[in-house]
């Protein structure tokens, strides 16, 4: 509109079109007016415009489609045979050719020049973005194909106007068959690759993870949530599948994804993030997320930037590639590869319960299966994916896998996808106090069974992310489903999560045919069931008030059963990583450290609740200077120049005494 405006009445101002310096002026003015237009409304945002669709932080790196484009890729993708780069290369020459015609033109003072400027700029910026990243491929090809139908007009034109002979006729008849070639060729290299992949395929989603979130709909609560890598998400929601809540999903909660990231790559205390902070109900591991672990160990801080691009976290091998040799009575595994073998640092055969240790010729631990074995990066060998994916009970630190699997339960297993339950708070292991010592007698992979009658017991309790504050300790005994004894064995119970000691309790256990531990203590309970608003618009669930803003809020809110006391809260919290080695992503050794912070709670209203929907209404304020101040106590503790700030969040949290069943048997 702005150059509407000024070619309909420039003249009465004293432009003169027929002028270059003129025409120039008009176009630089317009272009900086623009510029400071935009400016003015999207700030220094404007500068990160590209930010979302490049690798611009360490999240967009781990995405393919954010890749930056290699010439592999174009000539792939931009060719008549397979990976010839032909269609491109002519569209290059295309480029030149009407470059050319635009330079010439604007030096003669030909008017005519604007037909050109069309594709000059269009090409270029298509070819710079096709260039930022892989995902502009397709919205390139408008402009590579134009320019390329451009070279090939030109090549005609000239042969045209060449003087007519039998030789010109036969070089346009010649070219003319060239034009048409592309045609069967391209079709013969992939009709019939296209057809048998779909012939072959069995929908988007697979049918074990079809499984899985039917048996997830139907056995569990419908304000239930699970999570699983940020890729399945949506098949999470789908009203066609579990239609249940996800933690992340492919538009939402990016900066969740640092945190599950970091769960998946670790193990033990390292990876232990307060999941209940989103009340998460079920983590979801698939074994096929082998082939995503780089980016995820990545992003969860497991491995530098070269080890992302440069060393595979997992390599499948067949049985035939695993050898064994007995060397002085001792057994070694070899893997053969070509003509060499090496010894990994340890082989875990998961057929025989064998441990076999080795020379750690390669960097990787082996796990045997029953036909296929399995090398995992030393770094992540022993991660939660590993052993939850492939349900392996191994660790390096006594009892983390009893405390992870205590954790996370198994609920459900279909092909490749496992599900497990998650508990905050769970029992791992119980000793009994006999004859002066204390005997374990249950362990979460092994068992175990009460002894009945009065008993001193010590109760191993992990605490996964969050610690346990104030809580009071009951047990109970069933019959059936009916509730036989139940005691309250301690109270104002505190345990550090990352420094876990165990609780002693006396109690008297009566024959029952089932018992169970329950802690209570403060937690988050409902979730957000529609759009929440701030004096009367709809705002942002995930930052409802900024610091400093105050406004009513209007929440519709789903509880599980009636609750009193409930006390509504705004929940800040921050999502950030540090950088040990600097910021700069693209350097060999950058790594990055995930933290997911909760900063406070600020009271907002105490009130009661019924099971189901309820509608609340409250006013609120947030103070000034909440994360400012939080920020500038991790500058002080990291540096600076270590830390990057992922996210802010200020959500409404409702708190009420919630019960949490830790141990059952």
């Amino acid at each position: 509109s702005a150059l509407a405006a000024v070619m309909l009445y420039g003249e009465r101002v004293g432009l003169n079109y027929s002028d270059r310096k003129h025409r120039f002026g008009t176009v630089v003015a317009i272009a900086v007016l623009g510029f400071l237009a935009f400016y003015a409304y999207f700030g220094r945002e404007l500068f990160n415009f590209l930010g979302g669709a490049t690798q611009s932080n360490p999240l967009y790196q781990t995405v393919a489609e954010l890749a930056r484009t290699e010439w592999k890729t174009i000539a792939g993708y931009y060719s008549v045979r397979t990976k010839d780069g032909l269609v491109f290369l002519l569209s290059l020459a295309g480029f030149i050719i009407v470059l050319a015609r635009f330079i010439r033109k604007l030096l003669n003072g030909d008017l005519t020049g604007y037909k050109e400027v069309f594709l000059v700029s269009y090409y270029i910026g298509s070819v710079y973005l096709l260039l930022m990243a892989v995902r502009f491929v397709f919205q390139a090809s408008g402009a590579i194909l134009l320019l390329t139908g451009v070279a090939i007009g030109e090549a005609f034109i000239f042969v045209e106007n060449m003087k007519d002979s039998a030789s010109t006729k036969a070089l346009y008849a010649v070219l003319l068959i060239l034009l048409f070639m592309p045609v069967p060729v391209i079709g013969a290299q992939h009709t019939n690759t296209i057809a048998k992949a779909y012939a072959k395929s069995q929908g988007s989603v697979p049918p074990e993870w079809v499984n899985t979130l039917t048996w997830l709909r139907e056995n569990s609560h419908p304000l239930d949530s699970a999570t699983s890598w940020w890729d399945y998400g949506y098949w999470i929601e789908s009203s066609l599948l579990s239609h249940r809540r996800s933690a992340t999903d492919g538009g939402h909660a990016y900066d969740r994804r640092y945190i599950v990231a970091d769960f998946f790559a670790h193990s033990g205390d390292e990876s232990e993030q307060d999941f209940e902070a989103w009340e998460l109900n079920y983590m979801i591991a698939w074994q096929q997320d082998i082939y995503k672990f780089n980016a995820i160990s990545y992003l969860g801080g497991a491995i530098n930037h070269y080890e992302q691009t440069h060393v595979p976290m997992f390599q499948v091998i067949s049985t035939q590639q695993i050898q064994y040799a007995n060397e002085s009575g001792r057994l070694a595994v070899y893997i053969a590869s070509g003509n060499n073998v090496y010894q990994p640092i340890a082989t875990i055969d998961l057929t025989t319960g064998q441990v076999i240790g080795g020379r750690g010729d390669i960097p990787y631990v082996l796990y045997i299966f029953g036909n296929y074995g399995l090398l995992a990066y030393q770094k992540i060998a022993f991660s939660n994916f590993v052993r939850l994916a492939f349900q392996i009970p191994y660790s390096i630190e006594p009892w983390d896998a009893q405390k992870l699997f205590a954790n996370f339960k198994p609920a459900y297993s279909n092909g490749g996808v496992s599900t497990y339950e998650f508990r905050p708070f769970a029992v791992y292991r119980i000793d009994k106090y006999e004859n002066g010592t204390w005997k374990t007698f249950y362990s979460t992979l092994s068992g175990g069974e009460l002894p009945m009658g009065e008993q001193k017991l010590r109760l191993w309790i992990s605490a996964f992310g969050r610690d346990v504050k104030d809580a009071k300790l009951v047990f109970e005994a069933y019959n059936g489903t009916e509730l036989v004894a139940k005691e309250v064995v301690a109270e104002g119970l505190s345990i550090d999560h990352l420094n876990e000691t165990p609780i002693e309790v006396t109690l008297t256990i009566p024959s029952a045919t089932s018992y169970r531990f329950v802690l209570v203590q403060d937690g988050p309970v409902g979730v957000l069931n529609g759009a929440p608003k701030v004096d009367g618009k709809v705002a942002n669930p995930t930052y409802i008030l900024g610091e400093g803003q105050s406004g009513q809020l209007e929440l519709k809110a789903a509880f599980r059963k009636d609750y009193d006391n409930v006390k509504l809260t705004l929940r800040a919290s921050i999502v950030y990583y540090i950088a040990p080695n600097g910021k700069d992503i693209e350097k060999d050794d950058f790594y990055l450290e995930p933290h997911q912070d909760i900063i406070t709670y600020v009271p907002v209203k105490e009130l009661s609740v019924k099971e189901g929907d309820n509608t609340i209404v409250a006013q609120a304020s947030m103070p000034e200077n909440v994360f400012e101040n939080y920020i500038q106590e991790l500058y002080k503790k990291y540096g600076e120049d270590k830390v990057v700030i992922v996210r802010k969040r200020v959500e409404p949290v409702f708190i009420a005494k919630k019960e949490y069943v830790i141990w059952e048997g």
